[in-house]
């Protein structure tokens, strides 16, 4: 649960707004919400990715959190 402001990014689908990590919020939850829209250029995008292959590269990430499940994966409900 949120108890206070908390920054966390979506994907726009063209007709929702998609959390890109999983929210602890139970369903019907009201929100404020404040768009910023991201613009990606060619070099930020290269950028990006020299960063994620130096991450993998240096083995500092650990993956143990949160996975969904089979339904959730295949969005079946």
């Amino acid at each position: 649960m949120f108890d206070e402001a908390r920054e966390f990014g979506v994907v726009w689908d063209g007709s929702v707004l998609k959390p890109l990590e999983r929210l602890d919020l139970p369903a019907q939850t009201r929100l404020v919400v404040s768009v910023r829209r991201i613009d990606v250029t060619p070099e930020r995008a290269a950028e990006g990715r020299r960063q994620m292959h130096e991450i993998r590269r240096s083995a500092s990430v650990r993956l143990g959190g949160w996975r969904p499940s089979r339904d959730e994966l295949h969005e079946r409900g």
